[in-house]
């Protein structure tokens, strides 16, 4: 956290900071169970969007769009949740009390996240673009302009947009006294995905139509970006107390979770061309494995703000936990775990179901796909749990911000985790001919 927030954090007792055990189990499922499921809707309405757009045009001829959808959906948890879990962990240290606080977090917060939307933008276009030349011996000029531009419009545009919803969520929770570390991290994953493939499937499919003729308009878009909104956006974050000291840190992990994020990117990419199901149920895994860690993640971070001081391990927390330990019961975390867990399984077979009748307009799915979706899930989730509560000690420890780092690099491995685990999964209902095949074309059709 910066310099003035530290010295803003009220010193509170083990007790204090344990504050979460005593809220009643219903509460903490009713608060983390409706956004899980709105965030479940976003996410197959992601999926079914990615399912269309898959075969327009630019995305046949432009083949690297397929990685930035992964990777830009990735973005939007690096930046995004980064943004939900600060400024949760100041509404839980009550800064949020304060007017002119208030604003301050908020406009800086923004800022920054709008100076990192435009730096990874480009950062990913370019490492698309380098490594799809360097595999596939291919290397076109317009597809570099073309592809930096929509990712500079979909990952400023969205960032916008999920910031400021991420805002209001934060400010109705305090307002009502309700927990926005359960809140507000769920309902940007309920429309992040299908706001970033949406934004980033027009738009390219726009610039695609555009490049053909007059190539030069992609070019002043990224130019624009670069050379005018850049450095106002860097002059705001140099100006805000509250923002300017995490700025140099914060590259590091949004920049490395990026790198990471390529792998599932590529391993998408690769297998909508084998599995038409694919691109369905891509987002649903990653979208809910990274929103359940990231609600972990930001609990982790406003307990330990709660109970000790940046750099100090609580007496009875430890770096590395047993699973058991940290799934069930032992550590002051495993009660919210456990709801997380508890909320994974049943949702993942109603959210299954759901986009298969929506796909399908009618249930088609069978039983062993099902449990083969869940099993996949689950796997997931258990393994970034428990790589969640390690790393967020691990940086607390190093004296690291884990609201500005864990979340970051949590999503990134849960997208390429949750990709390689699905891609596995298919391969093997194919050899064992349960393999899932919708038809061809889905009942609601969108075109461009």
């Amino acid at each position: 956290m910066t310099d003035v927030t530290e010295k803003q954090v009220p010193k509170t007792t083990p007790e204090d900071g344990n504050q979460s055990e005593h809220e009643p189990w219903y509460s903490t499922l009713i608060q983390i169970g409706i956004p899980f499921f709105l965030a479940g809707l976003g996410t197959i309405t992601a999926g079914l969007m990615l399912g269309n757009v898959q075969d327009w045009s630019v995305y046949r001829e432009v083949n690297e769009l397929f990685v930035l959808v992964s990777v830009l959906c990735g973005l939007k948890g690096n930046l995004d949740m980064c943004v939900a879990s600060r400024i949760c962990t100041h509404s839980n240290l009550g800064h949020l009390s304060i007017r002119k606080a208030v604003l301050q977090i908020m406009v800086g917060n923004m800022a920054l996240v709008q100076l990192q939307a435009i730096v990874c933008a480009v950062l990913l276009s370019t490492l698309t673009v380098g490594i799809n030349a360097a595999v596939n011996q291919d290397f076109s000029v317009e597809h570099y302009p073309l592809l930096t531009a929509a990712a500079l419009i979909t990952s400023s545009t969205s960032c916008f947009l999920l910031d400021s919803i991420v805002m209001v969520v934060i400010l109705f929770s305090q307002h009502y006294s309700f927990n926005p570390d359960y809140m507000a991290i769920p309902i940007v994953a309920s429309i992040g995905d299908v706001v970033t493939i949406s934004l980033l499937s027009f738009s390219a499919a726009l610039m695609y139509e555009l490049c053909q003729s007059h190539l030069w308009i992609a070019i002043c878009v990224v130019i624009g970006y670069v050379v005018v909104m850049m450095p106002v956006w860097l002059a705001v974050v140099l100006r805000n107390v509250y923002v300017r000291p995490i700025l140099m840190v914060s590259w590091i992990p949004v920049i490395g979770a990026l790198c990471i994020s390529q792998i599932a990117g590529f391993v998408l990419s690769s297998s909508v061309e084998d599995f038409r199901a694919f691109a369905i149920f891509s987002p649903i895994i990653n979208g809910i494995g990274g929103n359940l860690v990231s609600v972990q993640a930001s609990h982790l971070g406003s307990v330990l703000y709660r109970r000790s001081s940046l750099g100090i391990l609580p007496g009875d927390s430890r770096i590395l936990e047993w699973p058991h330990r940290v799934y069930f019961r032992g550590t002051v975390y495993s009660r919210v775990t456990r709801i997380l867990i508890a909320i994974s399984v049943p949702g993942n077979v109603v959210l299954v179901i759901l986009a298969d009748y929506l796909r399908m307009a009618h249930v088609s799915v069978k039983w062993v796909f099902v449990v083969a979706f869940v099993v996949t899930s689950l796997l997931q989730l258990l393994i970034l749990l428990w790589l969640a509560h390690a790393l967020v000690h691990l940086l607390w420890r190093r004296k690291i911000d884990p609201d500005t780092a864990a979340i970051p690099y949590l999503t990134a491995v849960g997208d390429a985790l949750g990709t390689g685990l699905l891609a596995v999964m298919f391969h093997l209902l194919r050899w064992t001919e349960e393999e899932y095949k919708p038809r061809d074309q889905p009942w609601l059709k969108i075109s461009y």
